[in-house]
């Protein structure tokens, strides 16, 4: 009978063993998916005219776009213990994101122009958990920030309250299974908010300033290699 359960205690702890140090060192990584961009701006704008501001109504005051997203990242994990590690990475997309443009008046020659989000980034935080010896869980804490380009330079040129960027966070979760040698595949679900902003469209005689507030979601599948 001993000779039973102690066969059984090694089967058991056999199939349930986590091995962290498959995913740990430096990995890079590349991966394609889904995202929607959304963007809420306030009802009104101001239009400034010489130095003169006229608060003036927006019609179109909010746009959501989806588009595909393009990331290529690197990360170091460390191994913590057989069964969780925590990474630090940074992941750059090479996607632009249209976040629209608003109508003022009921007038699209006010403001014809669109704004995008391009050379989107993130510094990350990535807490993982095995849950079998091949495969983990993952929570993702990143600081992001992107460029915001309009994309008729000659209309006009982009400013912000902090130049022509903006920042945020971002919060996710996937679940990545190494599928050969040090090769793994992943799927990877994200939040991102880059708060409120004022971006400014300058004219040659006129400025026209719109609070707005920027988030969305993306999801993608990628793979990765691990550096042993």
């Amino acid at each position: 009978m001993k000779k039973i359960l102690l066969a059984l205690l090694c089967a058991t702890s056999t199939t349930t063993f986590a091995d962290s140090k498959v995913f740990e060192g430096l990995s890079i990584d590349l991966s394609a998916g889904y995202q929607k961009t959304e963007r809420d701006a306030a009802s009104t704008a101001t239009v400034i005219t010489n130095g003169v501001p006229v608060v003036s109504n927006i019609i179109t005051s909010s746009n959501d776009d989806s588009n595909t997203n393009i990331i290529l990242g690197a990360a170091y994990n460390f191994a913590l213990n057989n069964n969780y590690l925590l990474g630090v990475g940074f992941d750059y997309d090479f996607a632009d994101h249209n976040i629209g443009n608003p109508i003022i008046d009921n007038d699209p020659t006010d403001n014809a122009v669109n704004w995008e989000l391009s050379s989107a980034m993130s510094l990350y935080l990535k807490p993982q958990l095995m849950i079998t010896d091949k495969s983990q869980v993952y929570a993702k804490l990143a600081y992001i920030r992107a460029d915001v380009d309009i994309t008729e330079p000659g209309a006009a040129t982009f400013v912000g309250s902090d130049g022509e960027s903006i920042d945020g966070y971002s919060i996710g979760a996937g679940y990545a299974n190494m599928i050969a040698g040090n090769v793994s595949l992943f799927v990877e679900a994200n939040y991102f908010n880059y708060g409120e902003e004022d971006p400014r469209s300058n004219y040659t005689t006129y400025t026209i300033a719109t609070p707005t507030d920027i988030d969305g979601y993306n999801a993608k599948i990628g793979i990765a290699y691990t550096f042993k």
